[in-house]
């Protein structure tokens, strides 16, 4: 019997909020990862809540953890970011999925994800955070990050979708004893899955921006600038897809085409792309300070770690030209997601799980 190892696992074309892991086989399972996320951020109160369901089955078998991650972003009145961060780990038996008037819904011990809901509790370190959102779309907004044509390829081995990339939560936040009241925040979710991690990665999301008037406009931004792991010490070219909601219209940038041709730099407190289609040109400039990161580590499948540095308080710029003369230009002040991801720690940002 031959010893290689079986043809990577694929996923859906395009990811909802269903399990992937769930349906693969035993033999298949083993290094293979999978995540829920939401972000939202409070604008009244200068805060954001970053939540994440989290499955991960080594490659050696040895790991088989459900885990649930949970990060509070609180703007002080000196302008510094209070951070609270927490973690659970289950064993894998902790997961369950169940369908809901046709709706998946998924949980790991005491939290919960539904088509429109969340609640959940995350107790360590002598600290509590609970949460308790209802959310609804206030545009439809769906992205595939990275489609499945990239892990045909081999340059990513991850599928990445936004399920609702422009969202409003309500509810509550409770830290220890201190609750929270929550209206209208604004927010996102996303669901990714894969047998292997990139090599190193920048994120951004954004969905409340002011235009020159500082009038709220319906603006949707998400991008991602990637390096894929070809070997264990090989990167792939840098990779970046762009998604931008503007006047009602998406506008997708994630085609191999667009991955090559879209320009993106950054370092970790600032991030520069542009993309380009036809007569229509979007630029931004994503901007944050070492102070507005919190430091988390992730695992991989084959053992290896990832050094996340994440804000959900950052700024950001948007310029949108039209045949190359200025359209508009579009501001967040305090509310965009920004991270950037290494397989390198960053000694300017501790680490807080």
């Amino acid at each position: 019997m031959s010893s290689r190892r079986p043809r990577s696992p694929g996923v859906a074309k395009t990811l909802t909020n269903d399990p992937v892991w769930t349906g693969l086989s035993l033999q298949m399972r083993q290094g293979f990862q999978e995540t829920w996320y939401l972000k939202l951020n409070d604008l009244k109160g200068q805060r954001a809540l970053w939540i994440r369901f989290h499955i991960l089955l080594s490659r050696n078998g040895f790991r088989k953890v459900a885990e649930t991650w949970c990060v509070l972003f609180q703007r002080m009145e000196n302008r510094e970011i209070q951070k609270t961060a927490l973690k659970q780990s289950f064993d894998i038996s902790r997961f369950s999925s169940q369908k809901i008037d046709g709706r998946t819904v998924i949980q790991i011990g005491d939290c919960v994800l539904g088509a429109n809901f969340t609640k959940g509790m995350i107790q360590s370190k002598g600290k509590t955070i609970e949460w308790d959102f209802k959310f609804e779309p206030i545009q439809a907004s769906k992205f595939e990050l990275l489609p499945e044509y990239l892990a045909k390829m081999k340059m990513v081995r991850t599928a990445a979708a936004t399920v609702g990339g422009d969202l409003r939560f309500d509810g509550t936040i409770q830290v220890d004893s201190a609750k929270i009241s929550v209206e209208n925040a604004v927010g996102m979710q996303a669901h990714l899955a894969g047998p292997k991690s990139a090599h190193s990665w920048a994120w951004g999301h954004c969905s409340s921006f002011v235009n020159e008037q500082k009038q709220p406009v319906p603006f949707v931004f998400e991008g991602l600038s990637i390096r894929g792991r070809i070997a264990t010490y090989l990167k792939s070219p840098r990779l970046s897809t762009f998604y931008f909601l503007y006047q009602g219209k998406s506008y997708e940038f994630n085609r191999l085409w667009d991955t090559l041709r879209t320009r993106s730099e950054n370092t970790l407190t600032d991030w520069e792309f542009q993309a380009d289609r036809g007569d229509i040109s979007f630029r931004g400039h994503v901007t944050a300070q070492l102070r507005d990161f919190v430091g988390m580590t992730y695992e991989d499948t084959d053992g290896s770690l990832l050094y996340c540095a994440a804000s959900k308080l950052s700024d950001m710029t948007i310029w949108v030209y039209r045949r190359g003369k200025l359209e508009t230009t579009l501001k967040s002040q305090g509310s965009t997601a920004f991270e950037v991801t290494s397989r390198t720690k960053n000694p300017y940002v501790p680490l807080a799980l």
